[in-house]
């Protein structure tokens, strides 16, 4: 039997797909969205860009470094740009595993994708990595003995604690060959004192009465995930220092600090 969605509860894919502007939410998530919005406006515009980021890796991956297929792990609800979506898009033969355990984004990623040949979804938890690579979606629909690429777009702070975090990432770069790659995107406070030390804490703290387990992080711990992974220029940077000038669509003293993203390559 299915469990019941608690509609009391805030669900994070619920709470991004409010922010991104979609329709897969309830009050709960609503109203939190309306008060993160008080604390930061741009909030919004955040979201879309990590989507557009997401996007920019997997083309990336797929047009310099040749990967057909892709691991998303904590996928989230569908939205803007699915990774199937960019993926297939630049090549018809691309194949992706959605992974996810939130019960919303399992019952509409797996309507999403029941017509597709090419893309699958696993109702697992990112942080198990040995039950993930055992399903049979992920086992079907992948073959790690070839480059795959994964990603980790805003999930990896729902592991608490750091070191396991650290850990889940190398099992899964464990788990594939050479030349795969491993795209993230994580949320940063440099605990610090400074202005945005302090924006990120407000943030945070809003959240963390919804989501306990969520950790924001310093750009240090951050680079924890990467290390020993060849790094796509311009490297561990927030989102405003990724695109140039002409390309930002996010104030550089806002939300936009506030998230890491990386794009690294397996040697």
């Amino acid at each position: 039997m299915t469990e019941p969605i608690d509609l009391a509860r805030a669900s994070p894919a619920r709470l991004y797909d409010a922010l991104l502007g979609g329709k897969n939410h309830f009050e709960v998530d609503r109203k939190l969205c309306h008060e993160l919005l008080d604390l930061a406006p741009d909030l919004r515009t955040l979201c879309t860009e990590n989507r557009r980021w997401l996007a920019e890796a997997i083309t990336r991956m797929t047009t310099e470094g040749r990967i057909d297929q892709f691991l998303d792990l904590g996928a989230g609800l569908p939205t803007t740009q699915n990774t199937h979506d960019v993926a297939l898009r630049l090549n018809l033969a691309a194949k992706v595993v959605y992974v996810d355990n939130d019960l919303t984004a399992i019952s509409h990623g797996r309507a999403l994708l029941a017509d597709e040949k090419n893309s699958f979804f696993a109702d697992a938890d990112l942080a198990d990595p040995a039950a993930v690579l055992a399903h049979h979606a992920v086992t079907a629909g992948l073959d790690l003995h070839r480059p795959v690429g994964i990603l980790f777009g805003l999930s990896l702070h729902s592991i608490t604690d750091l070191d396991q975090a650290v850990q889940v990432v190398g099992d899964y770069l464990a788990a594939v060959p050479s030349g795969s790659y491993l795209a993230l995107t994580h949320p940063l406070n440099p605990h610090d004192g400074s202005r945005l030390s302090s924006f990120s804490t407000g943030i945070a703290a809003k959240l963390k009465s919804a989501f306990p387990w969520g950790r924001f992080r310093t750009r240090d711990e951050i680079a924890r995930f990467v290390t020993g992974l060849d790094l796509v220029k311009p490297g561990l940077v927030d989102l405003t220092a990724w695109w140039p000038a002409d390309e930002q669509n996010l104030s550089r003293t806002g939300a936009g600090q506030l998230l890491m993203v990386a794009l690294g390559r397996k040697p």
